[in-house]
């Protein structure tokens, strides 16, 4: 995450925090100021300290948002993935999700099909703004599962799992819409969209969840998920 133990994490909060206390500061003095007699002061003061007050609020308000997503500066590990057979006759596995982004949290899913997907939801900054350190960030959303055969997964159950976890602080005090809204006006954001891997449920398979500039990848992690990849994808592969 855009931690706050680290200095950058503490300069994207603090900074428009300032501001804003210094707006308010400003505003308030201007209003004194004009209550005593003094109108052009307290208007110089007042016209300033409020934009202040505004754009520093919204820009902090935009930094607590980006706590609940983890930060990317290069590709780095998301998630470690473990399958287990659960019931073989039905194609049901066992999902363990070892996240490796930060948070450690470990979660475990019955998943039915040939294969498990991981989604995330992924937010990508202007150029400006990987100079001043906020790279791109995600956030997971879900695992579910996924058949080889679109035909074959016409009437089967969906079984799927959350792991987005708890929302961010500042949502209970702050409307989601507010949010976007200010990310949308503040011309920080090049993009936000899906992003989605999937591999082969086999017993006994390890793969490694990365996240890159452009997306999550999947990569087998051991023997058994080399093969069973190897299989899908032969399978996939259409006839000569």
């Amino acid at each position: 995450m855009l931690s706050l133990a680290s200095p950058m994490g503490w300069y994207w909060i603090a900074a428009p925090l300032a501001a804003a206390a210094f707006g308010v500061l400003l505003l308030l003095s201007g209003i004194g100021r004009l209550l005593t007699g003094a109108p052009v002061s307290g208007g110089v003061r007042s016209v300033i300290g409020a934009p202040f007050a505004l754009v520093g609020l919204g820009a902090s308000l935009i930094a607590f948002n980006t706590q609940s997503f983890a930060r990317l500066t290069y590709e780095a590990p998301v998630a470690d993935v473990s399958v287990k057979t659960a019931d073989a006759a039905n194609h049901i596995y066992a999902v363990t999700v070892a996240r490796q982004d930060g948070s450690n949290t470990v979660q475990t899913c019955k998943i039915q099909g040939d294969e498990w997907l991981l989604s995330a939801r992924v937010q990508k900054w202007k150029p400006w703004a990987n100079v001043l350190g906020l790279d791109t960030t995600y956030n997971l959303d879900q695992l579910a599962n996924k058949y080889l055969d679109a035909l074959a997964a016409s009437g089967k159950p969906i079984t799927a799992c959350d792991l987005k976890g708890p929302p961010p602080a500042v949502n209970q005090y702050v409307p989601q819409s507010w949010l976007f809204w200010l990310v949308d006006h503040a011309y920080v954001e090049d993009r936000r969209f899906g992003s989605a891997v999937y591999m082969p449920l086999a017993d006994g398979a390890q793969y490694r969840v990365v996240m890159t500039q452009s997306g999550l990848n999947a990569e087998p992690a051991n023997d058994a998920a080399k093969n069973a990849n190897n299989a899908a994808n032969g399978a996939a592969e259409p006839a000569q």
